[in-house]
């Protein structure tokens, strides 16, 4: 016969009582704060792209900046037109970078 174990029932209730709460799988902040920082990160990275100075910093700053984008579209923090309009922004940013040698 086994007994139980009364820390593994606190544990218990401490699990149910969180998945059963209205605040469960919720964001903790609201869609403005996200798309606020998701906004600020897509521009950091497309000024580090204009600010690059070598191959390598600039390669890891197109990267990032595509990667910002994509995340803040499939988040769903940007609709399909402003991913447009980002990535317009990058590709100028790319086109008017020069890199010395």
């Amino acid at each position: 016969m086994q007994t139980r174990n009364p820390l593994l029932d606190h544990f218990d209730g401490i699990v149910v009582g969180r998945l059963f709460a209205k605040d469960f799988a919720q964001p903790q902040r609201d869609f403005d704060f996200y798309r606020t920082r998701s906004i600020d990160q897509i521009e950091c990275s497309i000024s580090n792209v204009s600010s690059a100075h070598t191959y390598p910093e600039f390669i890891a700053a197109v990267a990032s900046a595509n990667a910002f984008i994509d995340s803040a579209y499939n988040l769903e923090v940007i609709d399909l037109n402003e991913k447009v309009q980002w990535v317009g922004k990058l590709h100028a940013a790319h086109k008017n970078q020069l890199v010395e040698a």
